[in-house]
Protein backbone atom coordinates (compact mmCIF):
# COMPACT_ATOMS: atom_id res chain seq x y z
CA UNK A 1 0.00 0.00 0.00
CA UNK A 2 2.63 2.55 1.06
CA UNK A 3 6.02 2.95 -0.59
CA UNK A 4 8.83 1.75 1.74
CA UNK A 5 10.15 5.25 2.42
CA UNK A 6 6.70 6.55 3.33
CA UNK A 7 5.95 3.55 5.50
CA UNK A 8 9.28 4.01 7.36
CA UNK A 9 8.39 7.65 7.88
CA UNK A 10 4.99 6.79 9.35
CA UNK A 11 6.41 4.19 11.73
CA UNK A 12 9.23 6.52 12.71
CA UNK A 13 6.59 9.04 13.65
CA UNK A 14 4.67 6.40 15.58
CA UNK A 15 7.72 5.11 17.46
CA UNK A 16 9.67 8.35 17.66
CA UNK A 17 9.85 11.11 20.16
CA UNK A 18 8.10 14.18 18.82
CA UNK A 19 6.79 16.29 21.68
CA UNK A 20 3.09 16.75 22.22
CA UNK A 21 2.74 20.46 22.81
CA UNK A 22 -1.01 20.94 22.40
CA UNK A 23 -3.14 21.24 25.49
CA UNK A 24 -6.41 19.41 25.09
CA UNK A 25 -9.69 20.03 26.89
CA UNK A 26 -12.74 17.82 27.08
CA UNK A 27 -16.45 18.48 27.02
CA UNK A 28 -19.67 16.85 28.13
CA UNK A 29 -21.70 16.20 31.20
CA UNK A 30 -18.73 14.80 33.14
CA UNK A 31 -16.28 17.64 32.54
CA UNK A 32 -15.79 18.36 36.26
CA UNK A 33 -15.87 14.73 37.34
CA UNK A 34 -13.12 13.59 39.68
CA UNK A 35 -11.71 10.28 38.49
CA UNK A 36 -10.99 7.68 41.15
CA UNK A 37 -7.59 6.03 41.15
CA UNK A 38 -9.02 2.63 40.22
CA UNK A 39 -11.12 4.05 37.37
CA UNK A 40 -10.14 3.22 33.80
CA UNK A 41 -9.75 6.30 31.60
CA UNK A 42 -10.33 6.12 27.85
CA UNK A 43 -8.98 9.02 25.82
CA UNK A 44 -11.30 9.83 22.93
CA UNK A 45 -10.76 12.74 20.52
CA UNK A 46 -13.62 13.70 18.21
CA UNK A 47 -14.53 16.80 16.26
CA UNK A 48 -18.15 16.42 17.43
CA UNK A 49 -17.03 17.39 20.95
CA UNK A 50 -16.14 20.79 19.49
CA UNK A 51 -19.62 21.15 18.02
CA UNK A 52 -21.85 23.17 20.28
CA UNK A 53 -24.99 21.99 18.51
CA UNK A 54 -26.83 18.78 17.79
CA UNK A 55 -23.81 16.65 16.91
CA UNK A 56 -22.07 17.43 20.18
CA UNK A 57 -25.28 16.83 22.10
CA UNK A 58 -25.73 13.46 20.36
CA UNK A 59 -22.19 12.21 21.03
CA UNK A 60 -22.06 13.45 24.62
CA UNK A 61 -25.36 11.69 25.24
CA UNK A 62 -23.95 8.40 23.94
CA UNK A 63 -20.80 8.75 26.06
CA UNK A 64 -22.85 9.68 29.12
CA UNK A 65 -24.90 6.52 28.62
CA UNK A 66 -21.73 4.43 28.30
CA UNK A 67 -20.28 5.86 31.52
CA UNK A 68 -23.53 5.23 33.37
CA UNK A 69 -23.48 1.59 32.26
CA UNK A 70 -19.76 1.30 33.07
CA UNK A 71 -19.16 3.28 36.28
CA UNK A 72 -15.56 2.09 36.47
CA UNK A 73 -14.73 3.75 33.12
CA UNK A 74 -14.24 7.47 32.51
CA UNK A 75 -14.07 8.87 28.97
CA UNK A 76 -11.77 11.85 28.49
CA UNK A 77 -13.58 13.76 25.77
CA UNK A 78 -10.91 15.56 23.78
CA UNK A 79 -12.17 18.57 21.84
CA UNK A 80 -10.37 19.12 18.54
CA UNK A 81 -11.95 21.12 15.68
CA UNK A 82 -12.24 19.23 12.40
CA UNK A 83 -9.82 21.48 10.49
CA UNK A 84 -6.96 20.64 12.89
CA UNK A 85 -8.10 17.16 13.93
CA UNK A 86 -5.92 15.02 11.64
CA UNK A 87 -2.66 16.83 12.36
CA UNK A 88 -3.25 16.67 16.10
CA UNK A 89 -4.24 13.02 15.98
CA UNK A 90 -1.02 12.18 14.13
CA UNK A 91 0.93 14.14 16.74
CA UNK A 92 -0.75 12.23 19.55
CA UNK A 93 0.00 8.88 17.96
CA UNK A 94 3.55 9.84 17.03
CA UNK A 95 4.40 11.15 20.49
CA UNK A 96 3.49 7.88 22.18
CA UNK A 97 0.38 9.52 23.65
CA UNK A 98 -2.12 7.80 21.37
CA UNK A 99 -5.78 7.89 22.38
CA UNK A 100 -7.66 4.69 23.10
CA UNK A 101 -10.41 5.44 20.58
CA UNK A 102 -10.49 7.95 17.71
CA UNK A 103 -12.94 9.03 15.03
CA UNK A 104 -12.06 8.82 11.32
CA UNK A 105 -13.31 9.53 7.83
CA UNK A 106 -12.59 7.02 5.03
CA UNK A 107 -9.34 8.54 3.75
CA UNK A 108 -7.61 9.05 7.11
CA UNK A 109 -8.94 5.70 8.32
CA UNK A 110 -7.25 3.96 5.38
CA UNK A 111 -4.02 5.80 6.14
CA UNK A 112 -3.93 4.92 9.86
CA UNK A 113 -5.09 1.36 9.24
CA UNK A 114 -2.37 0.66 6.67
CA UNK A 115 0.22 2.18 9.03
CA UNK A 116 -0.56 -0.62 11.48
CA UNK A 117 -1.67 1.50 14.44
CA UNK A 118 -5.27 0.25 14.74
CA UNK A 119 -6.65 -2.90 16.36
CA UNK A 120 -8.81 -5.34 14.42
CA UNK A 121 -12.25 -5.49 15.99
CA UNK A 122 -13.35 -8.98 14.94
CA UNK A 123 -12.69 -10.50 18.39
CA UNK A 124 -13.78 -7.39 20.31
CA UNK A 125 -17.23 -6.49 18.95
CA UNK A 126 -20.33 -8.48 18.05
CA UNK A 127 -19.65 -9.24 14.38
CA UNK A 128 -22.93 -11.14 14.02
CA UNK A 129 -24.73 -7.92 14.93
CA UNK A 130 -22.59 -5.94 12.48
CA UNK A 131 -23.07 -8.34 9.56
CA UNK A 132 -26.81 -8.60 10.13
CA UNK A 133 -27.76 -5.02 10.91
CA UNK A 134 -25.33 -2.65 9.15
CA UNK A 135 -25.15 -1.38 5.58
CA UNK A 136 -22.58 -2.43 3.00
CA UNK A 137 -20.48 0.63 3.84
CA UNK A 138 -19.68 -1.15 7.11
CA UNK A 139 -19.81 -4.79 6.04
CA UNK A 140 -17.99 -4.45 2.69
CA UNK A 141 -16.14 -1.16 2.36
CA UNK A 142 -14.45 -1.04 5.77
CA UNK A 143 -13.03 -4.61 5.61
CA UNK A 144 -11.86 -3.92 2.04
CA UNK A 145 -9.45 -1.33 3.45
CA UNK A 146 -7.38 -4.06 5.14
CA UNK A 147 -5.16 -6.60 3.40
CA UNK A 148 -6.24 -9.22 5.93
CA UNK A 149 -9.93 -8.48 5.31
CA UNK A 150 -10.59 -7.80 8.98
CA UNK A 151 -12.77 -5.05 10.41
CA UNK A 152 -10.76 -2.19 11.92
CA UNK A 153 -13.54 0.36 12.47
CA UNK A 154 -17.20 0.64 13.41
CA UNK A 155 -19.14 3.32 11.52
CA UNK A 156 -21.40 5.70 13.42
CA UNK A 157 -22.83 7.79 10.59
CA UNK A 158 -23.03 7.85 6.80
CA UNK A 159 -24.42 10.03 4.07
CA UNK A 160 -24.81 10.24 0.32
CA UNK A 161 -25.75 12.69 -2.40
CA UNK A 162 -29.05 13.05 -4.27
CA UNK A 163 -30.63 15.90 -6.28
CA UNK A 164 -32.38 18.50 -4.11
CA UNK A 165 -34.85 21.15 -5.21
CA UNK A 166 -37.59 23.48 -3.99
CA UNK A 167 -40.85 22.51 -5.73
CA UNK A 168 -42.00 26.14 -5.82
CA UNK A 169 -38.91 27.09 -7.81
CA UNK A 170 -39.46 24.37 -10.42
CA UNK A 171 -43.15 25.26 -10.65
CA UNK A 172 -42.32 28.93 -11.22
CA UNK A 173 -40.03 27.94 -14.11
CA UNK A 174 -42.66 25.64 -15.62
CA UNK A 175 -40.70 22.43 -14.92
CA UNK A 176 -43.28 19.71 -14.31
CA UNK A 177 -40.99 16.74 -13.55
CA UNK A 178 -37.37 16.30 -12.55
CA UNK A 179 -34.87 15.14 -15.18
CA UNK A 180 -34.07 11.43 -15.47
CA UNK A 181 -31.06 11.56 -17.85
CA UNK A 182 -27.99 13.83 -18.08
CA UNK A 183 -29.34 15.37 -21.28
CA UNK A 184 -32.70 16.09 -19.65
CA UNK A 185 -30.86 17.52 -16.64
CA UNK A 186 -28.91 19.97 -18.82
CA UNK A 187 -32.12 21.05 -20.59
CA UNK A 188 -33.88 21.44 -17.23
CA UNK A 189 -31.02 23.55 -15.85
CA UNK A 190 -31.35 25.85 -18.86
CA UNK A 191 -35.08 26.25 -18.27
CA UNK A 192 -34.54 26.93 -14.57
CA UNK A 193 -31.96 29.63 -15.21
CA UNK A 194 -33.12 33.25 -15.13
CA UNK A 195 -31.64 36.69 -14.42
CA UNK A 196 -32.00 36.06 -10.69
CA UNK A 197 -31.38 32.31 -10.53
CA UNK A 198 -28.91 29.65 -11.66
CA UNK A 199 -30.30 26.33 -12.81
CA UNK A 200 -27.64 24.24 -11.05
CA UNK A 201 -24.72 24.73 -8.69
CA UNK A 202 -21.57 22.64 -8.40
CA UNK A 203 -18.04 23.32 -7.23
CA UNK A 204 -16.23 25.30 -9.90
CA UNK A 205 -13.79 27.26 -7.73
CA UNK A 206 -10.31 26.89 -9.22
CA UNK A 207 -7.96 25.00 -6.92
CA UNK A 208 -10.64 23.73 -4.53
CA UNK A 209 -9.66 20.13 -5.21
CA UNK A 210 -11.32 18.54 -2.17
CA UNK A 211 -14.80 19.84 -2.93
CA UNK A 212 -14.45 19.60 -6.72
CA UNK A 213 -13.70 15.94 -6.17
CA UNK A 214 -17.12 15.35 -4.59
CA UNK A 215 -19.02 16.61 -7.63
CA UNK A 216 -16.74 14.70 -10.01
CA UNK A 217 -17.27 11.52 -8.00
CA UNK A 218 -21.06 11.98 -7.89
CA UNK A 219 -21.28 12.22 -11.67
CA UNK A 220 -18.69 9.52 -12.39
CA UNK A 221 -20.29 7.00 -10.01
CA UNK A 222 -23.78 7.88 -11.23
CA UNK A 223 -22.71 7.23 -14.81
CA UNK A 224 -21.66 3.71 -13.84
CA UNK A 225 -17.93 4.14 -13.26
CA UNK A 226 -15.47 5.10 -10.59
CA UNK A 227 -12.16 6.91 -10.41
CA UNK A 228 -10.20 3.85 -9.31
CA UNK A 229 -10.10 0.17 -10.15
CA UNK A 230 -10.63 -2.68 -7.68
CA UNK A 231 -6.97 -2.51 -6.68
CA UNK A 232 -7.19 1.17 -5.76
CA UNK A 233 -5.26 2.43 -8.78
CA UNK A 234 -6.55 5.56 -10.56
CA UNK A 235 -8.74 5.35 -13.67
CA UNK A 236 -9.02 9.05 -14.47
CA UNK A 237 -9.16 8.43 -18.22
CA UNK A 238 -12.06 5.97 -18.09
CA UNK A 239 -15.08 6.56 -20.30
CA UNK A 240 -17.25 7.36 -17.27
CA UNK A 241 -14.85 9.98 -15.91
CA UNK A 242 -14.54 11.62 -19.32
CA UNK A 243 -18.35 11.68 -19.65
CA UNK A 244 -18.75 13.22 -16.19
CA UNK A 245 -16.25 15.97 -16.98
CA UNK A 246 -17.89 16.55 -20.37
CA UNK A 247 -21.39 16.99 -18.92
CA UNK A 248 -20.16 19.39 -16.22
CA UNK A 249 -18.26 21.38 -18.84
CA UNK A 250 -21.45 21.65 -20.92
CA UNK A 251 -23.36 23.00 -17.93
CA UNK A 252 -20.60 25.49 -17.22
CA UNK A 253 -20.38 26.72 -20.82
CA UNK A 254 -24.16 27.20 -21.00
CA UNK A 255 -23.91 29.70 -18.11
CA UNK A 256 -26.54 27.85 -16.10
CA UNK A 257 -24.22 27.24 -13.14
CA UNK A 258 -22.81 29.42 -10.39
CA UNK A 259 -19.41 30.99 -10.99
CA UNK A 260 -16.46 30.92 -8.59
CA UNK A 261 -18.82 30.29 -5.70
CA UNK A 262 -17.85 28.21 -2.67
CA UNK A 263 -20.05 25.40 -1.43
CA UNK A 264 -21.31 27.22 1.65
CA UNK A 265 -22.44 30.17 -0.46
CA UNK A 266 -24.26 28.19 -3.13
CA UNK A 267 -25.91 26.01 -0.51
CA UNK A 268 -27.43 29.17 0.95
CA UNK A 269 -28.36 30.29 -2.58
CA UNK A 270 -30.25 27.01 -2.99
CA UNK A 271 -32.20 27.62 0.20
CA UNK A 272 -33.07 31.14 -0.97
CA UNK A 273 -34.19 29.94 -4.42
CA UNK A 274 -31.22 31.49 -6.23
CA UNK A 275 -29.79 28.10 -7.27
CA UNK A 276 -32.63 25.88 -8.45
CA UNK A 277 -31.04 22.48 -7.81
CA UNK A 278 -27.94 20.95 -6.28
CA UNK A 279 -26.82 17.37 -5.72
CA UNK A 280 -26.13 17.22 -2.01
CA UNK A 281 -26.91 15.42 1.22
CA UNK A 282 -29.76 15.02 3.69
CA UNK A 283 -28.19 17.57 6.04
CA UNK A 284 -29.25 20.30 3.61
CA UNK A 285 -32.78 20.21 5.02
CA UNK A 286 -31.69 21.52 8.41
CA UNK A 287 -29.29 24.02 6.87
CA UNK A 288 -31.96 25.30 4.48
CA UNK A 289 -34.46 25.79 7.30
CA UNK A 290 -31.96 27.99 9.10
CA UNK A 291 -31.54 30.24 6.05
CA UNK A 292 -35.13 30.18 4.82
CA UNK A 293 -37.91 28.84 7.10
CA UNK A 294 -40.19 28.36 4.06
CA UNK A 295 -38.10 25.33 3.04
CA UNK A 296 -39.67 23.32 5.86
CA UNK A 297 -42.61 22.74 3.53
CA UNK A 298 -40.85 23.47 0.25
CA UNK A 299 -38.03 20.92 0.00
CA UNK A 300 -37.86 17.83 -2.23
CA UNK A 301 -35.46 15.10 -3.31
CA UNK A 302 -35.24 13.38 -6.70
CA UNK A 303 -33.58 10.27 -8.03
CA UNK A 304 -30.28 10.83 -9.80
CA UNK A 305 -30.51 11.81 -13.49
CA UNK A 306 -28.22 8.99 -14.53
CA UNK A 307 -28.67 5.62 -16.29
CA UNK A 308 -27.85 3.95 -12.97
CA UNK A 309 -28.87 4.87 -9.43
CA UNK A 310 -25.33 4.34 -8.13
CA UNK A 311 -24.96 6.88 -5.35
CA UNK A 312 -21.71 8.44 -4.11
CA UNK A 313 -21.53 7.80 -0.37
CA UNK A 314 -19.28 8.26 2.65
CA UNK A 315 -19.10 7.13 6.27
CA UNK A 316 -17.53 8.28 9.53
CA UNK A 317 -16.27 5.68 11.99
CA UNK A 318 -14.59 4.94 15.30
CA UNK A 319 -11.47 2.79 15.63
CA UNK A 320 -9.37 1.52 18.53
CA UNK A 321 -5.70 2.41 18.66
CA UNK A 322 -3.33 -0.52 19.06
CA UNK A 323 -1.58 1.22 21.97
CA UNK A 324 -4.66 1.07 24.20
CA UNK A 325 -4.40 -0.83 27.47
CA UNK A 326 -8.15 -1.27 27.59
CA UNK A 327 -9.37 -2.80 24.31
CA UNK A 328 -12.47 -4.42 25.83
CA UNK A 329 -13.71 -1.16 27.34
CA UNK A 330 -12.84 0.75 24.16
CA UNK A 331 -14.85 -1.75 22.12
CA UNK A 332 -17.83 -1.35 24.45
CA UNK A 333 -17.64 2.42 23.98
CA UNK A 334 -17.73 2.37 20.19
CA UNK A 335 -20.54 -0.21 20.23
CA UNK A 336 -22.60 2.04 22.51
CA UNK A 337 -22.15 4.98 20.13
CA UNK A 338 -23.40 2.83 17.21
CA UNK A 339 -26.12 0.98 19.11
CA UNK A 340 -29.81 1.09 18.07
CA UNK A 341 -30.75 3.81 20.56
CA UNK A 342 -28.16 6.30 19.44
CA UNK A 343 -28.43 5.36 15.79
CA UNK A 344 -32.10 6.38 15.93
CA UNK A 345 -31.25 9.57 17.78
CA UNK A 346 -28.72 10.43 15.08
CA UNK A 347 -31.49 10.32 12.46
CA UNK A 348 -33.85 12.39 14.56
CA UNK A 349 -31.43 15.23 15.26
CA UNK A 350 -29.43 15.38 12.01
CA UNK A 351 -31.23 13.38 9.28
CA UNK A 352 -27.95 11.50 8.69
CA UNK A 353 -28.31 7.85 7.73
CA UNK A 354 -26.84 5.59 10.44
CA UNK A 355 -24.87 2.61 9.11
CA UNK A 356 -27.04 0.50 11.44
CA UNK A 357 -29.82 0.42 8.88
CA UNK A 358 -31.84 -2.13 10.89
CA UNK A 359 -33.21 0.80 12.94
CA UNK A 360 -35.32 1.70 9.92
CA UNK A 361 -38.29 -0.44 10.86
CA UNK A 362 -41.53 0.06 8.98
CA UNK A 363 -42.91 2.01 11.93
CA UNK A 364 -39.85 4.27 12.19
CA UNK A 365 -39.83 4.89 8.44
CA UNK A 366 -43.50 5.89 8.56
CA UNK A 367 -42.77 8.33 11.39
CA UNK A 368 -39.87 9.89 9.49
CA UNK A 369 -41.69 10.20 6.17
CA UNK A 370 -44.73 11.71 7.88
CA UNK A 371 -42.43 14.29 9.47
CA UNK A 372 -40.18 14.77 6.43
CA UNK A 373 -41.86 13.58 3.19
CA UNK A 374 -38.67 14.29 1.22
CA UNK A 375 -36.77 11.76 3.37
CA UNK A 376 -38.34 8.78 1.63
CA UNK A 377 -36.01 9.06 -1.37
CA UNK A 378 -33.00 8.88 0.93
CA UNK A 379 -34.51 5.93 2.79
CA UNK A 380 -35.04 4.12 -0.53
CA UNK A 381 -31.29 4.30 -1.15
CA UNK A 382 -30.12 3.63 2.42
CA UNK A 383 -29.98 -0.17 2.27
CA UNK A 384 -28.73 -0.58 -1.24
CA UNK A 385 -25.78 -2.16 -3.01
CA UNK A 386 -25.93 0.93 -5.21
CA UNK A 387 -24.20 2.93 -2.46
CA UNK A 388 -20.62 3.41 -3.71
CA UNK A 389 -17.92 4.89 -1.50
CA UNK A 390 -16.70 8.13 -3.04
CA UNK A 391 -13.15 7.51 -1.83
CA UNK A 392 -11.74 4.08 -2.69
CA UNK A 393 -11.18 1.47 -0.01
CA UNK A 394 -7.94 0.21 -1.49
CA UNK A 395 -6.04 3.45 -2.10
CA UNK A 396 -3.81 4.75 0.74
CA UNK A 397 -5.10 7.97 2.26
CA UNK A 398 -2.10 10.12 1.35
CA UNK A 399 -2.30 9.00 -2.29
CA UNK A 400 -6.03 9.73 -2.39
CA UNK A 401 -5.32 13.38 -1.69
CA UNK A 402 -2.63 13.54 -4.37
CA UNK A 403 -4.84 11.89 -7.00
CA UNK A 404 -7.75 14.16 -6.11
CA UNK A 405 -5.50 17.18 -6.62
CA UNK A 406 -4.37 15.92 -10.03
CA UNK A 407 -7.98 15.23 -11.03
CA UNK A 408 -9.05 18.69 -9.90
CA UNK A 409 -6.12 20.41 -11.62
CA UNK A 410 -7.05 18.94 -14.99
CA UNK A 411 -10.75 19.50 -14.42
CA UNK A 412 -9.90 23.18 -13.97
CA UNK A 413 -8.02 23.08 -17.28
CA UNK A 414 -11.20 21.81 -18.93
CA UNK A 415 -13.46 24.42 -17.33
CA UNK A 416 -11.24 27.47 -17.57
CA UNK A 417 -8.71 26.74 -20.35
CA UNK A 418 -11.00 24.76 -22.68
CA UNK A 419 -8.75 21.71 -22.73
CA UNK A 420 -10.72 18.78 -24.15
CA UNK A 421 -12.06 16.37 -21.49
CA UNK A 422 -10.42 13.35 -23.13
CA UNK A 423 -7.04 15.06 -23.43
CA UNK A 424 -7.18 16.44 -19.90
CA UNK A 425 -8.17 13.16 -18.29
CA UNK A 426 -5.53 11.31 -20.29
CA UNK A 427 -2.87 13.66 -18.94
CA UNK A 428 -4.33 13.39 -15.42
CA UNK A 429 -4.20 9.58 -15.57
CA UNK A 430 -0.57 9.66 -16.69
CA UNK A 431 0.41 11.83 -13.72
CA UNK A 432 -1.71 9.89 -11.25
CA UNK A 433 -0.53 6.43 -12.27
CA UNK A 434 3.08 7.61 -11.96
CA UNK A 435 2.49 7.92 -8.19
CA UNK A 436 1.92 4.15 -8.06
CA UNK A 437 4.89 3.17 -10.21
Amino acid sequence: MYKPALRRKIFALILGGCLLCTAYSFAGGNQEQKVAKDTITLKYPHWFFSDGGAFGEWLNGAVDSFEKQNPNVHVERIKIPYDTYWDKLETMVGSGDAPDVAAFGPGPFAKFQSAGVLLPLNDLIDMNDVNKNFSNLQTKEIPATAKDGKTYALAFDSGFYLPLYRPSVLAEAGVQSFATTPEEFIAMAQKLTSKSRFGYAFMDVAGNYTEEFIDLAIWTIGLGGNWTDKNGRPTLDSAEVVKAVTYLKQLYDLNVTTRDTDKGTYRKMFALGKAATIIDGMWMYGLSNGWEPATKSDFAVANLPFPTQRVAAFYECNAILKATKHPKEAANLIQTISNPEFSKKLVEISQFIPPRISVFTAEFKDQLVKKWPWYKTFLDHANSDLLVLDVPSNMPGDLQVKVQKIWGTYFDKVLFDNMSPAQAMGAAQKEAIALFN
